[in-house]
């Protein structure tokens, strides 16, 4: 299996956390959308493998009108024998998923999944945070799709949120598992430097939780969710358990996102997009215009790294660390040099000690303890 990802960096305003690459301005999508599929026809050959996930994300990829994202689909599927697609999926914000645009989606392109990113069921603190939906909007929005026929839709929440406590997280939950959906994943909101947020809390304006009570609010998140039918198999994504595969996983995991997580080639096309080949790591230029000229003069627009052997460790143990399988010993004393697994093996030992981490069989996994401190442990066992 392999991936592509699509990044539209368009949105209508940006959320004062965010430090994503986006652009307000709406102006050039057409020739930003030819841009990116220009991109696509000249890299489409570099993995051999028929794509199986496509994620279209942003941004705001439905700022899109319904005739440049049919537009967008006709061109990057015209290839047929380089798809064998399982997952299309759209990021959407609820204020554009209208009953007349969602019906466009589902009768004229092959999405068959949706990521919506509510954040929040508390009108309040979506305010506060930048968002132009309400409570009422995101309700109406999951509703109407699951009336159109979308049976695998993912939410996004944020828990530490300014004057956030654990009785507001607690309904956002509630009302979430009362929405039947396929998926969440829930994030503790991250002050990123130089975004309207960090400024506010710099000056005073806003206040998060505390450590202790965001620990509270993360724990509360995985014992709600994980006892009402979800699946924790990622730190921040619980899937529903209401439709298993046969290796008793739930089939509704982001195959996409968990292709990132296992290791798999994946393709990203469109301004600030990063690609992965197993063996290099490159990234397009994070500014649309440039994006634009560069792909139209056939000019360089991205910067690439190759990947040492202690680089593609350190990403397995950083990966592993976060997902529900853990850290497989023997797949890295067969995979990287001996030096890489006695570490690891001398590490893990005191970690085994002093309850952080447990083992079953060859598989390492953080408790519960160990999850609350996840990226010490990452650069303890780092090379």
């Amino acid at each position: 299996m392999s991936g592509l990802y699509i990044h539209i960096p368009y949105c209508k305003q940006r959320c004062i956390y965010c430090d994503f690459y986006s652009s307000a301005t709406r102006e050039g999508k057409k020739e930003y959308i030819d841009a990116l599929i220009k991109e696509f026809e000249h890299r489409k050959d570099e993995i051999k493998e028929p794509i199986t996930t496509l994620y279209i994300g942003g941004g705001t990829p439905t700022t899109l009108t319904k005739k440049e994202i049919s537009y967008f689909f006709s061109n990057i599927l015209k290839d047929k024998e380089k798809f064998n697609l399982s997952e299309i999926t759209i990021e959407a914000n609820p204020e554009n998923l209208s009953q007349d645009y969602l019906e466009h989606l589902i009768k004229n392109t092959p999405i068959n999944r949706l990521s919506i990113g509510i954040q929040s069921f508390d009108n309040k603190d979506l305010e506060t945070i930048g968002r132009k939906h309400s409570k009422e909007d995101a309700i109406r929005a999951v509703k109407q799709a699951q009336d159109l026929g979308i049976n695998n839709i993912s939410i996004d929440l944020i828990y530490n949120l300014p004057q956030m406590d654990n009785e507001k997280l607690l309904s956002n939950l509630e009302i979430a598992k009362g929405l039947n959906i396929q998926h969440i994943s829930a994030y503790s909101l991250m002050v990123e430097e130089n975004t309207a947020l960090d400024k506010l809390i710099e000056k005073g304006k806003l206040i998060l939780p505390n450590e202790e009570e965001q620990i509270e609010q993360y724990d509360l998140t995985i014992d709600y969710l994980t006892k009402n039918g979800f699946e924790h198999y990622e730190t921040s994504s619980f899937a529903s358990l209401s439709k298993l595969s046969k290796n008793k996983e739930s089939a509704f995991r982001s195959k996409h996102n968990s292709s990132y997580w296992n290791n798999v080639p994946y393709i990203g096309v469109g301004a600030s997009a990063h690609s992965y080949n197993l063996e290099e790591r490159r990234w397009n230029v994070s500014d649309l215009n440039e994006y634009i000229e560069k792909i139209n003069k056939n000019e360089p627009y991205y910067e690439k790294e190759s990947l040492s052997i202690k680089d593609r460790y350190n990403e397995y143990i950083i990966v592993g660390t976060r997902i529900k399988e853990g850290l497989d010993s023997s797949y890295i004393e067969s995979t990287f040099a001996q030096s890489f697994s006695k570490h690891f093996q001398s590490q893990a030992q005191s970690l085994l000690k002093d309850k952080l981490l447990e083992k079953t069989n060859n598989n390492y996994t953080l408790t519960k303890e160990g999850e609350h401190i996840a990226n010490t442990i990452a650069l303890k066992l780092m090379k």
